[in-house]
């Protein structure tokens, strides 16, 4: 039986990939005042960033241990094999409960075929991951063969992000408010990675929008391997006039045009807001691990 891909909405993964290879989200929640959501099931990414931009605020919440239970426990009772890809533990606590889940169930079904894996990797760093999981399960890869797959992604995929409006960092206390306040004014835009850990953490800050986007450029050619053989991943929360802007200089830098790009997530559009762009690619590539 073919291994079940499963993963959270933090992904980014578009609905026409997700139907193809029969990946299933489960969804993070939103939250907004007294009001709670899930995550791409009763609340959009676009809903959420039109909000943004007229004040409202949103906070995000953990995916619970009950959801993973029953939802596992539902596979297992049908025979199922899967995979649960969990964003990064070093900026939600959703995978400490899918990992307490596993842990109960095992101990109840001690000979189900099931994982779950903290992918330190997030928005299309997670949705690369698990694209490329789903395809090599599609071909009828072995737990084994699609575990060690998954963990060259998790070791190789890069990240790379900013955000061009500073205020929502400071509304969700990642910043403070004259930062914020002056940054705006002076249109310094910070530049950000994700760790080794799976942590978000500040490389550099440039002023404007073009010089902006050559850094981003630079940092791919800097850490990436085989970027012309590679698809690019590009999350952005209403910025499409920054990603064509990647894309002209990405494309006339590394003689590409493969690039995947997805709106941003309501996972982490509620902390960097409208505006936010991310990419996504691998430091070293294998051909053996290639996927489209």
């Amino acid at each position: 039986m073919t291994i079940k891909i499963i993963t959270d909405s933090a992904c980014d993964i578009l609905e026409s990939d997700q139907q193809k290879f029969d990946i299933e989200i489960m969804p993070v929640y939103v939250v907004e005042n007294e009001t709670t959501y899930r995550d791409g099931i009763d609340i959009s990414p676009a809903v959420v960033c039109d909000n943004m931009r007229k004040g409202v605020r949103y906070k995000t919440s953990q995916i619970p241990y009950g959801d993973f239970y029953k939802r596992f426990e539902e596979l297992i009772s049908a025979n199922q094999p899967f995979v649960y890809l969990a964003f990064s533990s070093g900026l939600s606590g959703t995978y400490q409960a899918a990992a307490l889940a596993e842990r109960d169930l095992r101990e109840k079904y001690p000979e189900a075929v099931f994982k779950v894996v903290d992918t330190r990797a997030v928005c299309y760093g997670l949705g690369h991951i698990a694209y490329g999981a789903a395809q090599a399960a599609a071909a009828g890869a072995s737990m084994d063969e699609l575990i060690k797959r998954i963990n060259y992604y998790i070791d190789h995929v890069k990240h790379v992000f900013t955000v061009t409006d500073l205020q929502y960092l400071y509304r969700g206390g990642r910043l403070n408010k004259g930062t914020a306040i002056i940054g705006n004014m002076l249109n310094i835009n910070p530049l950000l990675e994700v760790s080794q850990s799976g942590e978000l953490q500040q490389i550099d800050k440039v002023r404007g929008e073009k010089k902006l986007i050559k850094k981003m450029v630079d940092y791919l050619e800097a850490n990436g391997n085989q970027i012309n053989q590679q698809t690019i991943g590009i999350s952005h929360a209403d910025n499409l006039e920054l990603v064509e802007l990647f894309v002209k200089m990405a494309e006339k830098r590394f003689g590409t045009d493969r690039f995947k790009i997805v709106p941003l997530g309501s996972t982490v559009l509620t902390h960097s807001g409208p505006g936010t762009l991310a990419v996504f690619f691998f430091d070293e590539w294998k051909e053996a691990f290639q996927f489209e």
